[in-house]
């Protein structure tokens, strides 16, 4: 039981951080729909598991490996994250008049685009660094819950966003649509400058 509400609270506290991937969530479930943006946030919830799964198993030598390679991590990511931003105000550029923004692609592909971009966001590869360090799991029942506990937790708080935000769409205008995007990109942009130069 400890495990598993170790688990519950690791995983709300991870994907309750505001970052670079909320702010392109929140934006890509306002855009494309709550379908849409329930699949990008599923996304998130699988690496948020994913990683709960290497720092269950690995504890304090995942910690210790992510750690001493913090630096390169965050120059991926800044990469990865001024490319989305990059593109993302290039596009809104050629087309002013914003008609579907990032609401073009599949569910798949949505899904797909979260997964990548939570893969190498730094602060969830530092924050799950951080929690395998700490960890102490004795055997595998307590891994099983500890990794379930982090699973359902971000899949939760990733729903209720998505689905909350996806719904508040329909009555956002495409002249809000537009400055959520441009704000957006703009502060994703920010993010990737400020990995680049820490």
């Amino acid at each position: 039981m400890d495990a598993l509400l170790a688990g519950l609270l690791a995983g709300l506290a991870i994907a309750m951080q505001v970052g670079a991937v909320s702010l392109l969530l929140i934006e890509a479930s306002v855009v494309a729909g709550p379908r849409k943006g329930l699949a990008a946030g599923m996304g998130v919830a699988t690496v948020d598991f994913a990683y709960a799964i290497i720092a269950g198993l690995a504890g304090g030598a995942a910690g210790a490996v992510l750690a001493g390679h913090e630096g390169e991590i965050k120059l991926v990511a800044a990469i990865v994250l001024g490319v989305i931003a990059v593109h993302g105000l290039a596009g809104l550029w050629r087309d002013p008049e914003v008609r579907e923004v990032e609401a073009g692609g599949s569910v798949r592909a949505h899904y797909a685009r979260f997964l990548a971009i939570t893969a190498v966001n730094p602060l969830t590869i530092v924050s799950f660094a951080a929690v395998a360090a700490a960890m102490s799991l004795d055997g595998w029942r307590e891994t099983v819950a500890f990794v379930a506990g982090v699973g359902v937790a971000s899949a939760g708080w990733h729903l209720v966003l998505t689905l909350a935000a996806g719904h508040a769409g329909r009555w956002v205008t495409p002249a809000i649509r537009r400055s959520l995007a441009i704000g957006g990109r703009v502060l994703v942009l920010a993010i990737a400058l400020h990995l680049a130069v820490s």
